[in-house]
């Protein structure tokens, strides 16, 4: 016999876009007005809450009312487990934790920490503990010489590297200090070998030694998304490809970091600084655009020291 299944089946796709219509629906019902540069954004501006969805995970900001309200409607539809409230209200809680990150709300403002149980295990897969001596560097480059008698890792022991160097970059996403190091390390996933080993215990070591890292936002006014772009030209001594660094910061707030390697050789400093300040240019305009789905309008400010990439920039007609 066969059966039509009227529910969607947990862990599918379908189950995932079938959620995801499910949920923006019946916000939008609410009142929500739902976000154009992200489908997760949710702002209701009437009741003025600003809430993103993450899976079936849902952060908002409002009135203690309005969030009151908020919270009603929704176990009025769904199964609901209410999480901490963050605020300086007398019952509101001063710690809470969001998709395992730590927030916490003081005098001077908010402060943000990565998932401290990520550290833990990746110090443990690497069989790190206080009697090892720590690293004051995340990293070093290897020398020709070392890149020439490098010898590919056991089978055995690629899978478990693999992983460990996948969870540097989940840790990585919260931590600026390692972002470099732990994309470094993951280039080397498919086909890993002794220095990438070496480079993963070093990283391991500096992690040893600073396991917290804590970004602080105090309260400020803004008035511009500022972008900071800058480049390390061939600084890879492999392949001569060059790295991308740059931080979205909105007054003194970090909001966002990023280290990625250059999917082309650059012949001068001045194209792979080119190419990294395009590559900030649109993360600024994405980072505006999710900004607009809040509410939140700011003109970007693109950041270089780099003469000659800003004059390629400028360049008009048709050269």
């Amino acid at each position: 016999m066969c059966g039509f299944l009227l529910k969607h089946m947990y862990g599918t796709q379908a189950a995932a876009d079938g959620w995801q219509q499910e949920y923006a629906g019946f916000m939008i019902e609410l009142g929500f007005q739902q976000g154009a540069a992200s489908p997760c954004v949710f702002v209701h501006h009437e009741r003025n809450i600003m809430t993103s969805v993450r899976g079936d995970d849902f952060t908002s900001c409002g009135a203690k009312r309005q969030l009151d309200w908020f919270e009603d409607s929704l176990e009025g539809r769904y199964e609901l487990k209410r999480g901490g409230r963050l605020g300086p209200g007398k019952g509101d809680a001063r710690e809470i934790s969001i998709l395992n990150r730590i927030l916490r709300w003081t005098e001077t403002g908010l402060e943000y920490e990565a998932d401290p149980r990520q550290c833990e295990r990746l110090l443990e897969g690497l069989q790190l503990d206080d009697s090892c001596n720590g690293a004051a560097t995340p990293g070093i480059k290897p020398l020709p010489a070392q890149i020439d008698l490098e010898q590919p890792l056991l089978p055995d022991k690629q899978s478990e590297f693999r992983g460990l160097a996948a969870r540097s970059n989940y840790v990585s996403a919260d931590r600026v200090d390692i972002q470099y190091a732990s994309k470094e390390c993951c280039r080397f996933m498919s086909a890993p070998g002794v220095l990438a080993e070496s480079a993963l215990k070093r990283l391991g070591c500096y992690v040893l030694k600073h396991q917290r890292m804590v970004y602080c936002f105090p309260w400020q006014t803004a008035t511009h998304i500022d972008v900071h772009s800058d480049t390390d030209w061939a600084g890879c001594p492999r392949t001569r490809k060059s790295t991308s660094g740059g931080a979205i910061m909105i007054g003194s707030h970090c909001l966002r970091t990023y280290s990625s390697t250059q999917s082309t050789v650059s012949l001068s400093s001045g194209e792979a600084e080119y190419y990294g300040l395009v590559k900030g240019a649109a993360a600024g305009l994405g980072h505006q655009a999710i900004m607009s789905d809040y509410g939140v309008d700011l003109p970007v400010r693109l950041w270089t020291d780099s003469s000659a990439a800003l004059g390629i920039s400028k360049r008009s007609g048709l050269g």
